[in-house]
């Protein structure tokens, strides 16, 4: 009962009408010779290759740690002094209140200060050290500057990198480049393995964004496979990739000492990223797929899913456009780039005072 209960779930899932144009179906959609054809089975190799990208990204930890070492980045965080009374405190509540502090102040016949002192320093050992970010910020550089040659090295051959029209035409009896394949599950596998690193990773006042993100751009990915949007698909992963190169490459430096380079990297990236996802991506890929499909093909359910959810990418652009406009006005006031507005930075004696 159980699998017949399945059955009908998936065949209600994979409907014809849903993810296809009218009068098709996906029984129509085989490979033929010279022309292979997206199915949803081929996407087994995300969670594979998944896997496979977190195991690499271990030994790169362990390489770059050995670097930043070299590099004399460490750990400088002040230790609080070692008190079992105030670790079972810390394990109850965090951020005492001034009734805690009191008590606790009698207790130990310390200040108020120094309570307060010591469940700061106790907080930031909780937050990732100098040497985690820049290990963080090292991977993501590396991988992004492969994604981007590989789909360079993917889109430049195809027709429709110049002339978006062809994203439609003949669609979506397609066929799949093997390059094409590869770069979708390469970048599938890498979000995918986002979603389990991303707890351990640096924290951000945008976690919840990101999480979105990292979900939006994996259902895309997958989504877009199934539906054989692929060609649209890779000019979108291509776009994200380029400015995040020019992010990461600044944190790296910034984390590594280099504050002059970093900003220098910060403005490219600010640029890049406003050409890219504020102008270029509206007008390339959402002119496509809002307004350029109706020349080749009738709209159906799963297209306008797709646009959802690349609707639901660009007003993340926005909002983290904005982010980057502030501390871009920052910068000029002070001079130089302050701390990530997005970053779970550790707190200072200021912060304590406040």
């Amino acid at each position: 009962v159980d699998m017949v209960c399945l059955a009908d779930v998936s065949k209600w899932f994979w409907s014809d009408w849903f993810w296809l144009p009218a009068g098709i179906t996906f029984g129509e959609l085989k490979d033929q010779p010279g022309i292979q054809i997206a199915r949803a089975s081929d996407l087994y190799l995300m969670p594979i290759l998944a896997i496979g990208i977190l195991c690499l990204r271990y030994m790169f930890d362990i390489c770059m740690s050995k670097v930043a070492q070299n590099m004399g980045i460490v750990d400088q965080r002040k230790r609080p002094e070692p008190n079992e009374v105030m670790e079972t405190m810390y394990k109850i509540c965090k951020r005492p209140s001034a009734e805690d502090t009191t008590a606790l102040s009698k207790r130990l016949d310390w200040s108020n200060k120094k309570i307060l002192t010591w469940f700061r320093l106790r907080r930031n050992l909780d937050r990732p050290s100098l040497v985690c970010k820049f290990k963080e910020s090292s991977w993501r550089t590396l991988f992004y500057i492969s994604a981007f040659v590989y789909g360079l090295y993917t889109l430049i051959p195809s027709p429709w990198f110049w002339d978006t029209v062809q994203c439609w035409v003949d669609y979506p009896k397609q066929n799949l480049w093997t390059t094409v394949y590869y770069y979708y599950m390469l970048e599938g596998g890498f979000y995918i393995s986002l979603l389990f690193s991303i707890m351990s990773d640096v924290k951000r006042k945008d976690f919840p964004e990101q999480l979105i993100h990292h979900a939006a751009t994996i259902l895309l990915i997958m989504f877009s496979y199934v539906a054989n949007f692929v060609r649209i698909g890779t000019m979108v992963m291509v776009i994200h990739d380029i400015s995040d190169i020019f992010l990461e490459i600044s944190k790296t430096l910034f984390y590594a000492g280099k504050q002059k380079i970093a900003d220098v990297g910060f403005v490219v990236f600010s640029v890049v990223f406003i050409i890219t996802r504020i102008l270029i991506y509206p007008y390339y890929i959402l002119h496509t797929t809002l307004v350029k499909v109706y020349w080749v093909l009738e709209p159906f359910p799963g297209y306008y899913l797709f646009n959802a959810l690349l609707v639901i990418l660009q007003l993340l652009h926005v909002f983290w456009a904005v982010i980057i406009v502030k501390m871009a006005i920052r910068m000029i006031r002070v001079g130089t780039v302050e701390k990530d507005a997005r970053s779970d930075v550790e707190e200072s004696d200021e912060d304590e005072q406040e």
